[in-house]
């Protein structure tokens, strides 16, 4: 079926359905061509977007069918216009790009690509051979719209500025396509978009409500923002978990040099474009704020003249690389943000008054899509040879810098290394394979900073870093990307002073250590056979057993995420597995701890034909062993042999469940695992058959644990205990594991530190109590007279010797933060793997690390007369040092080799860490994962000392019975975004060794 046919079949259902639309929004007054393109004349062949769609550009929002239909008529009319499918969503959305520009060039895009490539490779030629070369080339814009569902505007917006590129006579449409070739992405996330477009109808009045807090503006749970499976697309960049990402692999194949990124927000807000504030990642191209300036000033000009305000400079910041503006300017485009002030599709009354309307919205998207392709053509030339420069500085740099290659060998888990060499490739990152054994010298440890000399096995990868791309490859692998000193010290002052973050998003992404990959960098390119050789993929098959051999039973590995999931299957299909507690060996071969079993006994005679299959759909190898008589370890019919029960999943979602972070378990259950589970709805936990299940699944909440507590009540804590005691398993993930947690809900001995304070106060680790009381906001509770005391002994050495025996406990008149510049210039603290990676970076005054008791740092601050710090002292203190947990770090856990949890896992493991709390816990809760201490915790990211006081060795992840089940807590969310690999692992052992392993249950009837 061709571009067109799928067109008109996906479109059936959604034509009725804007139609429905069309009558319960009502009428908004829509944009003329003449008020978007007032200079414009148009080609009077080429259909407009009304006369295809019967929409009036902004009166309302386009259904992305009727987008669809209008782009296969544009492609149809125009020899100016050719769309490209890329990847199809979830629910069976084509994605699609549209190429606009001379006929010559649309004619075969393919020549086009490969010849503009070779006109920006930076290694082609030399510097001066650039102008000639570049004099008289098209530059390449990437134009992308609607990557949130619920950003309406700027898929509008695209149609309308697609007519104009397409139909345009005049001047500046010629221009535009003379001197560029245009890539315009018009919706780049069609499900969320019909979702939200779904609510927005279902709650729509007669005529559009204005008020913000009506449902046509607000919607219901899940909301609109997220793709199917509720993933923040925005967030999904450079790790490609989900199908609409595939647009990355599209632009690292094409090397644009303008991207452009809209988006929506607040409704009482007005419209945002870069320059952006700091911090700003040292990644960057040099080139990229003189470039902001020059399109802002040119964006600037072009709202100032239809009236419209806006800002720069504010909240939005360039440090993380995931963003779709960011993500492409590591390989050198010119990366634009838009943010305009949301209506929904139809019209808002704005906090001061104003009526701000989707037409507007829409045109404010317009002028600025105008405004930046025309600065591009203007400078079409010095862009390109800046954007060629950039790439060639990036190899010389990476040929002569003090990083040179990344290198990640097989390790524990040699296919999470090949999964990110082929991710990298897909990013346009050059990795080579090693195809022999060779010797390297001086390779640094991501992860300890450890300087070793070893023996590089076949199979290992490389990233050169004398590429182009190598701005794109340090900016993913490194474990630690620096901040500057001065944002350093502002976001301290925002801390101490109560005003939040400002930061926006994490700040560690290391795709090695959230891999699980040993990965070594070094400043020496190692020699060897390096090729480029295809990943491997594995491939799965049960071995067919000798002739005339007896099958005892059939074993397979259960390392590898495969084999798990695996697993989990032969358990829905009620096949019999036992799992093993100790490693083993059998019939010649050695099998690890969390290896599994299926023996014949007790399976059906089509055992075979069902583990077939089954080895075959997850590409994992299945042997037969004749004997249950282990030369090593536990025979295979011993106790050592565990049998497995079928988990029974529930995951609970609906208000107030973080719609995301229930989207990463759904994702993990449905798509990667292919396992059955119920999403069950929060608000109707009073009527669930709880029985039904044997594992429930409380994700991260956006109001907290008390949102859970709220929503379940006490019946239904009640009702969840009795579960729990009569064999359930219930896991807690972020707040959901708060709300398992918490004291009064008496589920668990494991405790949240904050409400752990009396019998384990965290030590500080950071300034002075007087340092804290200047940084924080301003107290006025006069001058406290000067004490004796001479059994005290002071902590920090606030206090002034008076002549007497004790020390005086009143403050001193020159206190630690006079010698200080700045109470706000604190260093954070960096574990050995990240601290080469600040060097040069100057990141503030470093504390002592000696750990001070939280009562004895809290004396000087007690009032007048007060001897001894009370609980809620005690509280106010530790409130203090939670403002500084991370917005998103990577921090060390130890396993304990004991624990079913951590089957399939190396002893340490990496987690990406952005939680308000930890957890104590001691016997009988069983600690399966423990945060590493001080000066082993840190891998990447920012982490305040104060952090890392209240986090290290504290509980990531516990484990305590409850009668005949159990509680299960993963203090942040383990698979978050899809992102990490061994602590997914962990959360994957819960849901399925759990049910099995960790309860007692009954035998069959």
């Amino acid at each position: 079926m061709g571009f067109g046919g799928r067109v008109a079949l996906a479109g059936v259902l959604a034509a009725a359905l804007a139609a429905d639309a069309r009558a319960a929004l009502g009428s908004v007054e829509g944009l003329a061509p003449e008020r978007l393109f007032p200079w414009a004349s148009f080609d009077p062949r080429m259909p407009t977007p009304t006369q295809v769609t019967g929409v009036v550009p902004g009166s309302r929002p386009l259904r992305h069918a009727e987008l669809l239909r209008y782009l296969e008529a544009l492609d149809e009319a125009s020899d100016r216009v050719r769309v490209v499918q890329y990847a199809t969503s979830h629910e069976g959305r084509p994605l699609v790009y549209v190429a606009v520009g001379e006929p010559e060039t649309v004619a075969d895009l393919e020549a086009f690509r490969k010849a503009h490539l070779e006109r920006v490779d930076a290694l082609r030629r030399t510097p001066e051979q650039d102008r000639q070369a570049l004099a008289s080339a098209k530059a390449v814009a990437w134009m992308a719209y609607g990557i949130h569902g619920d950003e309406l505007s700027s898929v509008d917006a695209a149609a309308a500025l697609l007519y104009w590129l397409a139909a345009g006579e005049d001047e500046r449409a010629r221009g535009l396509r003379r001197e560029l070739l245009v890539l315009v992405d018009p919706c780049e996330n069609p499900d969320g978009r019909e979702r939200f477009l779904a609510l927005t109808a279902a709650f729509a009045h007669v005529r559009p409500n204005p008020d913000t807090d009506d449902l046509s503006h607000t919607t219901v749970w899940p909301w609109g923002r997220g793709n199917h499976y509720l993933f923040d697309l925005n967030r999904d960049w450079f790790t490609l978990v989900q199908p609409e990402s595939r647009r990355s692999e599209v632009i690292a194949s094409w090397l644009p040099q303008l991207m452009v990124d809209s988006h929506e927000m607040g409704p009482h807000d007005t419209y945002l474009f870069p320059p952006p504030r700091h911090p700003f990642n040292p990644h960057l191209p040099p080139d990229s704020r003189r470039w902001w300036d020059r399109f802002s000033a040119d964006q600037a000009r072009v709202l100032d003249e239809r009236g419209y305000g806006y800002y720069t400079r504010e909240w939005n910041e360039e440090f993380f690389p995931g963003y779709g503006s960011s993500w492409a300017s590591y390989h050198g485009a010119i990366g634009i943000l838009y943010e305009m002030s949301s209506t929904e599709g139809t019209l808002v009354k704005q906090r001061g008054g104003t009526l701000r309307t989707y037409a507007q919205a829409v045109e404010h998207h317009v002028a600025s899509s105008v405004a930046n392709l025309e600065t591009l053509a203007a400078n079409r030339e010095e862009i390109l040879r800046d954007f060629v420069r950039g790439r060639r500085e990036a190899a010389r740099s990476g040929a002569e810098g003090p990083v040179r290659a990344w290198l990640f060998l097989p390790g524990h888990n040699p296919e999470w290394a090949d999964e990110l060499a082929a991710l990298l490739r897909r990013l346009g990152v050059e990795v080579l394979r090693l195809a022999e054994p060779t010797r390297a010298e001086s390779l640094r440890d991501a992860r300890t900073g450890e300087t070793r000399t070893m023996e590089l096995p076949a199979g290992t990868w490389m990233v050169p870093l004398d590429q182009p791309a190598a701005r794109m490859a340090r900016v993913l692998l490194d474990p630690h990307v620096p901040m500057e000193a001065a944002f350093l010290r502002e976001e301290r002052e925002y801390l101490e002073r109560g005003k939040g973050s400002r930061l926006y998003d994490t700040t560690a992404w290391a795709l090695p250590l959230l891999r699980g990959v040993e990965a070594y960098w070094t400043g020496r390119k190692p020699g060897g056979a390096w090729r480029d050789d295809p990943v491997p993929q594995p491939a799965g098959a049960l071995v067919e057993p000798e002739p005339s051999t007896p099958v005892y039973g059939y074993l397979f590995d259960g390392g590898n995420d495969r084999a798990a999931f695996a697993l989990a299957e032969m358990l829905e299909k009620e096949i019999a597995v036992r799992v093993a507690e100790k490693p083993f060996r059998v019939a010649g071969r050695a099998y690890g701890r969390g290896s599994v079993l299926v023996p014949r006994e007790g399976n059906p005679d089509s055992l075979p034909r069902a583990l077939r299959e089954v080895a075959q759909r997850w590409r994992v190898e299945i042997r037969p062993t004749p004997t249950a008589r282990a030369e090593e370890g536990p025979d295979l019919g011993g106790s050592h042999f565990l049998p497995l029960i079928r988990p029974r999943i529930g995951v609970f979602a609906g208000w107030p469940v973080s719609p995301s972070d229930y989207g990463a378990l759904w994702h993990l259950l449905d798509v990667e695992a292919g396992a059955r589970f119920t999403a069950l709805e929060v608000g109707r936990f009073a009527v669930l058959d709880l029985a039904r299940f044997n594992v429930l699944v409380f994700p991260p909440a956006m109001e907290g644990a008390r949102a859970y507590r709220a929503a379940i009540g006490q019946e239904g804590l009640d009702r969840l205990r009795r579960w729990i005691e009569a064999g359930g398993t219930a896991i807690g993930i972020g707040s959901g594991a708060e709300f398992l947690s918490d004291k009064d809900a008496g589920l668990t001995s494991a405790r949240l530190r904050r409400q752990a304070l009396d019998r384990y106060p965290p030590p500080v680790l950071g300034i002075p109590a007087e340092e804290a009381e200047m940084a924080g906001p301003f107290r006025a509770a006069g001058l406290a007279p000067a004490e004796t005391d001479s059994d005290d002994t002071l902590a920090q050495g606030g206090g002034q010797q008076d002549g007497s025996k004790g020390k005086t406990k009143g403050r001193s008149l020159e206190p630690a933060a006079a010698r200080r510049a700045s109470p706000y210039d604190i260093a954070p603290l960096l574990g050995p793997g990240a601290l080469p990676f600040a060097e040069g970076f100057p990141q503030g005054t470093p504390v002592s690390t000696e750990l001070v008791g939280l009562r004895d740092w809290l004396r000087l601050l007690l009032p007048p007369g007060k001897r001894e710090a009370e609980l809620e002292d005690v509280e106010r203190a530790d409130a203090r040092l939670r403002r500084f947990m991370p917005q998103g770090a990577i921090l060390a856990v130890e396993l304990d080799p004991e624990s079913w949890l951590s089957w399939g896992l190396p002893p340490r493991i990496a987690v990406w860490f952005g939680a308000s709390d930890t957890f104590i816990a001691e016997s009988p809760v069983q600690v399966a994962a423990r945060f590493e201490p001080l000066e082993r915790l840190h891998l990447g990211g920012l982490l305040w000392p104060e952090a890392a006081g209240r986090i290290a060795r504290t509980a990531y992840c516990t484990r305590e019975a409850l009668g005949r089940g159990q509680v299960i807590l993963f203090a942040e969310h383990p698979a978050f975004r899809g992102w990490p690999r061994e602590s997914r692992r962990l959360l994957w052992n819960a849901l399925v060794y759990g049910p099995g392993l960790g309860t007692q249950w009954s035998n069959p009837w």
